[in-house]
């Protein structure tokens, strides 16, 4: 079982102070779709041409029940469902976690936009092969500050969201701020913070603010009771965080569907 009072380090962590830890890798569901060249892909229920891409946390591939989100998005939004494995079989913990020199020169060079791009191509090249004509992305902690890249993009993405976004990330590595990555948002974008996540995100917080006073819907829930790190990682044992998870699962189904339907 997870110790959900086990906390990060903060010191150079992209995920705020009190989230929550690795959780072991949940292999106790049988999965609906299939890891093929460097990817996991799960098809609709029903022929379709919307598609989604996952960019995953900094504790990669296997984290969690990260595949078991994927699985759930597919079947509720009948979509295409695509998460390329850009960490390639790593993630932070087995480079040495955060704070180790290596590790945070591994995890910088892995988030480099110009890398981190080419190493998303084949997710969004997958989903169009298979007939996505419109493309949703949905990035959890490190993995937001991938997804507010794409929307940043002119008429890549047609929406976009984000749970208990990490997007300090790009100020840690780049000096980009996290309002200065907001304004760069050309698609419809929903954030879902958790407790221990900044004001920011909130929705009276500025990063909505940006988004929409470029005119573009940008739609914050917050999750007040919530460990930044709960959709994929959170003790779903507790009825609370059981409760949290699929609410977040939920809402993202809801906006993807307003958006690529």
């Amino acid at each position: 079982s997870i110790e959900i009072s086990k906390l990060h380090p903060s010191m150079s962590s992209c995920c705020p102070d009190g989230s929550l830890p690795a959780l072991q890798e949940d292999t106790s569901r049988t999965l609906a779709g299939v890891v093929e060249n460097k990817y996991y892909y799960v098809a609709p229920p029903e022929a379709s041409t919307m598609g989604i891409l996952v960019i995953y946390d900094v504790f990669g591939f296997s984290g969690g029940r990260i595949k078991s989100v994927c699985d759930s998005l597919a079947l509720a939004t009948n979509a295409h469902v695509c998460m390329p494995d850009v960490y390639d079989g790593t993630e932070i913990n087995a480079k040495g976690g955060f704070g180790n020199t290596e590790a945070m020169a591994w995890l910088k060079s892995v988030t480099e936009f110009s890398t981190l791009s080419k190493l998303l191509e084949p997710g969004l090249e997958c989903l169009k092969a298979k007939g996505a004509t419109k493309i949703g992305a949905i990035g959890f902690c490190w993995g937001v500050y991938g997804v507010v890249k794409l929307a940043a993009e002119p008429g890549l993405l047609s929406v976009a969201v984000g749970c208990h976004p990490s997007l300090k990330i790009g100020d840690m590595f780049f000096q980009e701020s996290e309002d200065s990555q907001a304004a760069n948002v050309k698609c419809p974008l929903c954030i879902m913070p958790a407790g221990n996540d900044p004001d920011m995100y909130r929705p009276t917080g500025s990063i909505p603010k940006i988004v929409q006073a470029n005119g573009i819907e940008c739609k914050s829930i917050d999750f007040p009771e919530m460990q930044h790190g709960w959709v994929p990682r959170g003790d779903a044992s507790q009825p609370a965080v059981a409760r949290d998870v699929l609410k977040a699962i939920e809402e993202a189904v809801a906006f993807f569907k307003k958006y690529l339907a």
